[in-house]
């Protein structure tokens, strides 16, 4: 991994005391190519000011690869979230976060953040991306090789909007406000649609020598 960006020491950190991954609540024995998530989730106070720091940058088009053929596969609000003081402390979260996954779970070989994350709402009408994997082989500031997300709304705050994964069944990942997940870009997933509220989320991904 590249090292972490430089943040100031002044600005309030994420608070997480751990950042060890699970699957299932355990540390497993083997590598595998599963989803895990992270031992801590982030406090409520993290979560709004992430939500804060993000608004800041403007929405910009959700595009998707093959977006002509596919225009209606993703329907949300997206902002890229760049390097700046206030979000300093993000790009901090999801190096450690890539790195605790990769050497205890996925052994991927990773770089950088090449591309940057992207703060999600999903609301009615506009709130689905069906099923897809981020790993875009040919695309220039690919391939993603793992995928991080942190859920930033409440359950309560929204219907819909499972975030699922298809391995040998379709599986409804953690939502509880704060949780942090990690899967290999490769994997499959989707975000159903959200029919009531909002769903928020960050969404980001660290870049890799592609897969030979």
């Amino acid at each position: 991994m590249a090292s972490n960006p430089t943040r100031d020491p002044a600005l309030p950190t994420y608070g997480l005391s751990d950042t060890t991954c699970l699957r299932r609540g355990a540390i497993p024995q083997h590598a595998h190519l599963d989803w895990v998530q992270g031992a801590e989730r982030l406090s409520d106070a993290s979560c709004d000011e992430l939500i804060a720091a993000s608004r800041e940058f403007p929405v910009t088009p959700a595009t998707i690869v093959e977006e002509a053929q596919y225009g209606g596969h993703r329907k949300l609000e997206a902002r890229k979230i760049g390097q700046t003081e206030r979000t300093a402390w993000v790009f901090e979260l999801l190096c450690e976060i890539a790195a605790e996954a990769s050497g205890n779970h996925f052994e991927l070989a990773l770089t950088s953040i090449t591309r940057a994350p992207q703060y999600v709402e999903y609301k009615p009408g506009c709130g689905h991306f069906g099923w897809h994997n981020d790993y875009s082989h040919g695309v220039v500031d690919a391939p993603r090789k793992l995928t991080i997300i942190i859920q930033l709304s409440a359950p309560e705050e929204y219907e819909g909007g499972r975030l699922q994964t298809f391995g040998i069944e379709v599986e409804d990942l953690p939502r509880e406000r704060g949780t942090i997940l990690a899967f290999p870009s490769l994997v499959y997933h989707q975000i159903t649609p959200v029919t009531q509220g909002v769903r928020r989320a960050l969404v980001a991904w660290i870049a890799g020598p592609r897969i030979r």
